[in-house]
């Protein structure tokens, strides 16, 4: 009789994809953020860090990103 318990390198091997593509998730989800708060278009940003090997493309955005613009803060004056 058979049991049917997965084999231990088919479980490890998902395990470790489920990991990876949620590390890719969060990086490409981070530089889309990042790259809207600098005024740029994030898909623009996106489709090439994910085309060059997603852990290369967000090391070149964090290296060629442009600076970020200071928002002003609204102070109400009491009269």
């Amino acid at each position: 009789m058979e049991t049917i318990l997965p084999d231990i390198a088919s479980l490890l091997f998902f395990l470790t994809f489920a990991i990876y593509s949620l590390l890719v998730i969060f990086m490409l989800v981070w530089t889309y953020h990042d790259a809207e708060s600098r005024g740029v278009i994030g898909w623009l940003v996106v489709v090439p860090t994910f085309m060059t090997g997603t852990l290369l493309g967000v090391i070149l955005w964090l290296v060629f990103r442009p600076a970020l613009k200071p928002e002003p803060v609204w102070v109400r004056v009491r009269e």
